[in-house]
Formats: C-alpha cells, sequence, structure tokens
C-alpha cells in the first residue's frame, strides 16, 4: 500500500466495529485507490481489494469494496457516512464478490 495517505472521513457502525476513521491511498499496483482505517494498530482494516490480475475495471474514483469476513455491513457504513456511493457491480473473487463503489471524497 501507499505511504500517502489522505483522510475521507468517519463511518461506522459495522458488524464488527462502532466507529472507524477513514483513510485513501493508492495501490502501488494498479494507481487504484483503497480504503484503510486503524493505522499503524492491531485493528487496521482495508476495506477495498485491488482486482487487477483478475481483470476487473476500476474507474478514477471509483474502488472495489470487500463486504465479507471482518468487513461485513463496511459498504453500506462508507454510503451512510457519504464516504462512497455503491454503482450495483459486483466482480467475483472465489466464493464472495466485491462491490464497485464511487468515492464521494
Amino acid at each position: 500500500m501507499s505511504e500517502e495517505l489522505r483522510l475521507v472521513g468517519m463511518c461506522g457502525p459495522a458488524k464488527y466495529f462502532k466507529a472507524a476513521t477513514v483513510f485513501a491511498g493508492k495501490y502501488p499496483a494498479d494507481g487504484s485507490t483503497f480504503l484503510v482505517s486503524g493505522i499503524g494498530t492491531e485493528n487496521q482494516q482495508v476495506y477495498t481489494v485491488c482486482l487487477i490480475d483478475s481483470g476487473a475495471p476500476c474507474e478514477p474514483g471509483h474502488v472495489w469494496l470487500k463486504d465479507w469476513g471482518a468487513n461485513e455491513g463496511v459498504p453500506e457504513a462508507l454510503v451512510e457516512a457519504e464516504i462512497v456511493e455503491l454503482t450495483g457491480a459486483h466482480w467475483p473473487t472465489g466464493f464472495v464478490e466485491a462491490k464497485e463503489a464511487r468515492l464521494l471524497k
């Protein structure tokens, strides 16, 4: 992950957390955006997935969100916080699907 991060807002609650400070950065592999919280702590959590190797399109200003495991409910929490808007697109990632979202901040 990139070392340059920018604050995009607060979100929560989701299934496994009450509130989180969300930062955005760029994946080195393709320059697409990632969203993360808990930087430098044992609670660090990445909310996005880089799908460059699977051929998923990722327009500038869009992200692929995880909605499984520890990230269950995160896409909805990010929408509620007005950080992202879900596009309705999904991409298979094995047994689960990532959700595409447009960044609002």
